[in-house]
């Protein structure tokens, strides 16, 4: 099991480069996970028909990828403890084309949704050992630009999917053509194989994982430090009320919305709600870089929900055929995309240091991400046909988002707080 466990690990501390280039291996396979979770989004109907799935469970096709992802955040976690960064990070890419094979050549529901678990799977797994690697990988002084750029792997994903897959469904005949959704499969299949190759040459991790470090000095090992665990946890598991409002409400219902109430077309009504993850994209990185300089972490996931609350209660249900609410609320749901992502990666490995405890809060993060998708992915449409979607905003999704900034203000230290306390133990320690 050592054996395993090192496969991958350097017998030196990495160069800058090094842990880019490795970095860039990652991030390929979480969008490419993201692109997967919502590839099926444009010919779900069609996929429905050609696999005999009813229209009142076509909800399976995603309900199957989030429960798995969902189950395997804490597994996922152990997985990586034992057996290494580089051989769970391979086996997890495996499966996920292993996943994508088997949907390819379903004939029936049953074969297909096996092949969507497997990519479940993955995509759970990935949730988990993505941002648990960052910290392993960069020195903490660098996690707000790093995680800054790692939450991108799902705008990034979002808005690959979005574009490329109608245009993919509609090249291989559209609805005119039974399994003319096959093409869209058989990208993300080579997304993956070169997603297996880039892994395999480019993801190894330093001799010494960085968060065992001080300043990165492979002669220093930082001591036991004070850990903010219920900060840490009430930040990561408060990220359920972001992936159920943006993910669960947002993403999945916006564009019916926008097609009954506003009138758009399929096409138009699935762009603008993508131009939320198109802003989101510079921003998330940008303000990952400002949170390294000017560790202002917490105050980013508190106003972030706080612009969530505002666009739900305010901007995206207007009434009237007017487009003026949904545009700034997409703009402003960007800003708020860029900003509790980003800050809530970046703030778990400062709240809490010691390597394992900080698996564990980041785990909390991935299960809170399935948690949501799973509960909203049950409740949200038979919320909307009970109340309405103005309803649903102003009364579910925005009371949900003020709770979110409650807690964060309350529960979750400052990181500059923290960065006092962690200068009194480095004093202590001379």
């Amino acid at each position: 099991m050592d054996k395993i466990a090192r496969y991958g690990v350097a017998s030196r501390q990495l160069s800058p480069r090094e842990r880019w280039v490795c970095f860039a291996a990652l991030f390929f396979l979480g969008f490419t996970a993201t692109f997967n979770q919502f590839k099926v989004a444009p010919a779900i109907q069609f996929i429905g028909t050609d696999l005999g799935i009813a229209i009142d469970m076509l909800s399976q096709i995603m309900g199957v990828f989030s429960i798995a992802g969902m189950l395997l955040a804490f597994p996922g976690m152990w997985v990586m403890q034992r057996c290494g960064v580089k051989s769970s990070i391979m086996v997890t890419a495996v499966i996920q084309l292993v996943g994508s094979l088997v949907c390819v050549f379903a004939t029936n529901a049953a074969v297909f949704l096996i092949g969507r678990t497997l990519e479940g799977v993955a995509y759970g797994l990935i949730c988990v050992i993505g941002p648990n690697i960052m910290p392993r990988l960069f020195p903490l002084k660098n996690q707000g630009t790093c995680m800054g750029i790692w939450s991108q792997w799902t705008p990034m994903g979002v808005v690959i999917a979005f574009f490329t897959a109608p245009l993919i469904f509609d090249a291989a005949g559209g609805a005119a053509v039974p399994f003319a959704w096959r093409p869209i499969w058989y990208v993300s299949m080579i997304m993956e194989v070169v997603s297996i190759i880039w892994l395999f040459i480019s993801c190894k991790m330093p001799a010494i994982p960085e968060n065992e470090l001080v300043e990165g000095d492979p002669q220093r090992r930082k001591k036991p430090g004070r850990n903010f665990l219920l900060a840490g946890f009430m930040v990561c598991a408060i990220f359920f009320v972001w992936v159920y409002v943006y993910v669960a409400n947002i993403n999945t219902l916006y564009p019916t919305f926008l097609q009954n109430a506003k009138g758009l077309g399929v096409f138009d009504s699935s762009m603008l709600p993508n131009w939320t993850a198109i802003i989101t994209i510079p921003l998330g990185v940008a303000f990952g870089v400002i949170a390294d300089k000017l560790s202002f972490r917490k105050w980013m996931v508190a106003i972030g929900y706080l612009i969530v609350a505002v666009c739900c209660f305010f901007f995206f249900y207007t009434p009237g055929t007017d487009m003026i609410g949904p545009w700034i609320g997409c703009i402003l749901m960007g800003i708020a995309g860029a900003m509790v992502p980003t800050g809530t990666r970046a703030i778990a490995p400062v709240l809490v240091p010691e390597p394992k405890k900080t698996d564990l809060v980041l785990a909390t993060m991935a299960f809170a991400t399935g948690l949501a998708q799973v509960i909203g992915g049950y409740i949200v449409s038979p919320i909307v046909t009970s109340i309405g979607y103005l309803a649903n905003a102003q009364f579910v999704m925005a009371p949900l988002a003020l709770l979110a900034v409650v807690l964060v203000v309350v529960f979750v230290k400052s990181d500059r707080l923290v960065a006092k306390v962690r200068k009194q133990e480095s004093e202590e320690d001379r």
